[in-house]
């Protein structure tokens, strides 16, 4: 195990000599007390206070302080999860000595009340709008206490659909998002039960470590099949089978403070921004280990993901990402991507991925001699959030078409239709920035295409594939062909 961790440190500053946004922090380089990360809080002044399987920590500019020299029931101990009141009081799940408060300086310890509630193993604390706390116990329920009175809510007493809690999610209604390993349980205002599981929703698996909810109100749900988002009407899964989501199985979620959703699994970690996706890896990224159990993310805006045995890694900066293809929509292998002054090589799939620092001025673009790419480069003036989806669509020679094709325009009522002499052809569609939005396979001539509003006020690009050859056509706004022409070799 030393051996390993010794590897993943070597591999982790060879990586950071290139990407200086991303910091990890374990035994051997730092003094915190343990390497299984379980819990994270930022308090007031931007301390992080870190739960370890070996007691809590303390990280406050570069001094770190191992809290079991002030309580000694902290040491070896279990911290499963932190979370920090309005009066600034630190809260402490363990897993022998139930719930602990600190106040920078006293500790108070409940223990009548964890033997009477048999609060061991404690998973997660919430606090609601009226300073509530909800507590989960693994195995024992949940628990709520308005600092006065302690109430048990378990499979005994009320509707739960089970006492084993993962998680606790509170939306602005005051609703009780419960996970545990036997599906959702909801607890309203009222005091009434609702739940969710495979066997009476779209929610993909029964264990759900982790749920969010975003601006909007639409609830994430990890599970261990996939991801799920549930508005109220509709659900939506996104499994490995239908998105870019590297495994199946999600620990934890949280929402930056750009609204992309970041997803721990493992096999890495994932940054979904509504559209696109972006892994970071242990080969792309200074990440020492791929099983990521869960992320907090603080009020600057950084990343912090804990694992099982190598310690804690933040992240810092922002990352650009796209792809790089031809006109086919092929991605491109191992063409460089330039950043600034870094250099990336595309992978087997066209994509390339670049970290940059908060605030980054500069300009991304592939580097290929002789030939003509769309659009030519993106410019950021400061980069404040994630930037994915930068695509670049690079010419290459083909075939002229040898058959008839033209295109009849109706983008006054927001369509177009394609005909050609073949049974069927493909017909991407390509905004003024080169990028694709919208791919028909197998279409039929004559058939209509209806044209995305945000791409029907610009110039955009019409490209037909055929057995015969592939013709490109640039329409305006106005719906005249500005090109009608095909390809020619450069």
């Amino acid at each position: 195990m030393k051996k390993t961790a010794l590897l993943a440190i070597s591999l982790c500053i060879s990586l950071l000599s290139t990407a200086q946004v991303w910091t990890v922090y374990n035994t051997a380089n730092s003094d915190i007390n343990g390497n299984t990360v379980l819990a994270l809080a930022t308090d007031r002044k931007g301390a992080k206070w870190i739960g370890t399987s070996e007691g809590l920590n303390k990280f406050s500019g570069n001094n770190w302080t191992d809290y079991a020299m002030f309580n000694k029931k902290l040491k070896g101990q279990f911290v499963n999860c932190l979370t920090i009141d309005k009066k600034g009081i630190l809260w402490v799940g363990t897993d022998d000595h139930g719930v602990i408060e600190f106040d920078g300086t006293h500790w108070k310890e409940h223990e009548t009340q964890t033997r009477k509630l048999k609060m061991k193993f404690i998973r997660t604390i919430v606090i609601d709008q009226n300073d509530v706390k909800w507590i989960g116990v693994t195995l024992g329920g949940l628990v709520r206490y308005d600092n006065k009175k302690w109430e048990l809510f378990s499979t005994k007493n009320c509707s739960l659909v089970s006492d084993f809690i993962l998680c606790i999610t509170i939306d602005d209604q005051g609703n009780k998002w419960i996970g545990t390993n036997a599906g959702i349980s909801v607890l309203d205002k009222y005091g009434e039960w609702k739940h969710f599981t495979p066997s009476n929703s779209p929610l993909p698996d029964n264990i759900v470590p982790g749920i969010a909810i975003d601006k909007k109100g639409v609830k994430w749900m990890a599970t261990l099949g996939g991801l799920c988002s549930y508005d109220g009407v509709n659900w939506n899964i996104y499994t490995t089978k239908n998105s870019q989501i590297p495994s199946n199985q999600v620990n934890s979620l949280a929402f930056d403070r750009n609204g992309v959703l970041w997803l721990t699994t493992d096999k890495g970690v994932t940054a979904f921004d509504g559209k696109y996706w972006v892994t970071y890896t242990t080969k792309n990224s200074p990440l020492p280990s791929n099983v990521i159990q869960n992320i907090t993310i603080d009020d600057q805006n950084n990343k912090w993901f804990g694992t099982d045995f190598y310690g804690i890694t933040c992240f810092s900066g922002f990352t650009i990402a796209g792809r790089v293809v031809d006109d086919f929509g092929q991605g491109m292998k191992d063409i460089v991507v330039q950043a600034g002054n870094q250099k990336v090589k595309t992978d087997a799939q066209g994509n390339y991925r670049i970290d940059v620092k908060n605030g980054s001025a500069l300009s991304v673009k592939p580097l290929i001699a002789d030939r003509e790419f769309t659009p030519a480069e993106h410019t950021f003036s400061s980069v404040s959030s994630f930037q994915l989806g930068k695509n670049f669509v690079v010419t290459t020679p083909q075939k002229p078409s040898a058959e008839k094709i033209s295109i009849v325009s109706h983008l006054e009522d927001g369509y177009i239709t394609v005909s050609f002499e073949s049974a069927i052809a493909n017909v991407e569609i390509l905004n003024s920035n080169g990028e694709n939005v919208l791919t028909v396979e197998k279409y039929k001539k004559g058939k209509r295409i209806e044209i995305p509003n945000e791409v029907i006020n610009n110039p955009f690009h019409v490209i037909i594939r055929t057995k015969k050859g592939v013709r490109s056509i640039k329409l305006t706004p106005e719906g005249k062909k500005a090109v009608s022409k095909d390809r020619k070799k450069m």
